[in-house]
C-alpha cells in the first residue's frame, strides 16, 4: 500500500512541475472535445401521470405514500 501511495504522490509532484502559465482552466473535462458545451435534451414531460394506477395495486398506501413493514427495531 505504501508503494502505491508513493507512486500517487510522485505523480502529483510531476504534475506540479508542469508550467501551466497562460493556460485557462476548463470548466469541464468535455470542454476540450465539445467547446460549445454538452448537448442536452429538452426537459419535457413525455409520460402520463400513472401514480393512481400504481398506488391502486400497492399493498398499503396512506396519503399518497407507500407503506412498508418496519424492518429495523
Amino acid at each position: 500500500m505504501l508503494s502505491r501511495l508513493n507512486r500517487v504522490l510522485a505523480l502529483v509532484e510531476e504534475m506540479r512541475s508542469v508550467d501551466t502559465a497562460g493556460i485557462e482552466p476548463m470548466a469541464h473535462a468535455l470542454d476540450a472535445y465539445l467547446p460549445q458545451g454538452q448537448r442536452l435534451r429538452a426537459d419535457e414531460v413525455d409520460e402520463t401521470d400513472r401514480r393512481e394506477l400504481y398506488q391502486s395495486v400497492a399493498p398499503a398506501v396512506e396519503e399518497g405514500l407507500y407503506l412498508v413493514p418496519k424492518v429495523i427495531e
